[in-house]
């Protein structure tokens, strides 16, 4: 049978189950209501320290990573603004709905294919952008999300069909449609085109000559030529491949946190125990208090909701009763 592969869903199981192992000794140490806060305190670590580990798996797993991408790995924690030891624990660790469009496509077992439509504006194409190129040419850089900012694509289509402004932005090159060659492939794209200037034919690597025209006044010969060479802006693909690159990243961050919870919880008992100055006999008197107190609840119930806890109280109580006839 093979291995359980680690996932948020697992997490959960398993934090409950190891935090249900811890439920006697706290009520036995210190109370429930303090357990109650010890599991929600580390439940919310455990998903804090899941989407932190992903932050930085993002920046080393993808190249240029945007903080668009970085803070796409988000938690809410259980214990947040209106919310107490005593509503139920759902801290959560999540990609943002935006980014997941985008991320989804780094995780999984396998290759993920992504066709056009699915994500961006072009529904039936897939773009690829030339950054360097697009800002050499065009003087545009990526937003925040690592896109094309808003209303570029619309102005380089009419740039390609022959419509410019009438005031034109001084270096930005001229684009237009037409075919390229990428890895021996011919692809459909968007292409720079350099500027072209007229220069005298010594310039152009000829013999300089004058002639004369039918006025008799001499003409000294030029030709155009680019300043530069046609850049490739944007390619048009069918459909892109990407590798689940981020899958054992995220399988790492929920293991990692997975074993940090029995230190979480013993440093939150040992913690617990030092402010409230353990001393058998004072804590001997807050138990009977809280028995109590639960008897007048009617909690010793045979089906009343404290029965396990008070079971738990009598059991530290016997303890307690032992540690100070021994007068320890």
């Amino acid at each position: 049978m093979a291995p359980r592969r680690p996932s948020f869903g697992s997490l959960v199981q398993d934090l409950t189950r190891a935090l249900a192992a811890w439920e006697d000794q706290y009520v036995s140490e210190v109370s429930y209501r303090k357990y109650a806060r010890a599991c929600a305190w580390v439940v919310d670590q455990s998903a804090k320290a899941v989407a932190v580990d992903m932050r930085g798996a993002t920046d080393s797993h993808f190249r240029d990573p945007t903080p668009w991408m970085r803070n796409a790995w988000q938690y809410r924690r259980t214990l947040g603004k209106g919310r107490t030891v005593y509503d139920e624990v759902q801290a959560e660790a999540y990609v943002l709905d935006d980014q997941s469009s985008v991320l989804k496509y780094s995780m999984g077992d396998q290759r993920n294919t992504r066709y056009p439509g699915d994500v961006g504006l072009a529904q039936d194409r897939i773009l690829v952008p030339n950054w360097r190129n697009l800002t050499l040419t065009q003087g545009i850089r990526p937003n925040a999300s690592h896109d094309l900012p808003g209303a570029t694509m619309a102005r380089l289509i009419r740039n390609s069909q022959g419509q410019y402004a009438k005031r034109s932005v001084p270096g930005r090159w001229g684009v237009y449609k037409g075919e390229v060659t990428v890895n021996g492939s011919r692809l459909m794209g968007y292409i720079a085109r350099p500027p072209r200037v007229r220069a005298p034919v010594t310039d152009a690597g000829q013999d300089r000559t004058f002639f004369a025209n039918r006025r008799g006044k001499l003409k000294d010969p030029y030709r155009v030529v680019n300043l530069g060479r046609p850049r490739i802006l944007l390619v048009s693909i069918p459909k892109a491949e990407y590798r689940p690159i981020m899958q054992d990243p995220f399988e790492a961050a929920v293991a990692s946190a997975r074993r940090n919870v029995a230190d979480l919880m013993a440093s939150q008992l040992a913690e617990n125990i030092r402010h409230q100055h353990y001393s058998p006999s004072g804590r001997l008197e807050t138990i009977l208090g809280q028995m109590e107190a639960a008897s007048r609840r009617g909690e010793y119930d045979q089906e009343g909701p404290g029965l396990s806890r008070g079971r738990a109280l009598m059991t530290e109580t016997r303890r307690l009763l032992d540690v100070l006839g021994k007068g320890r």
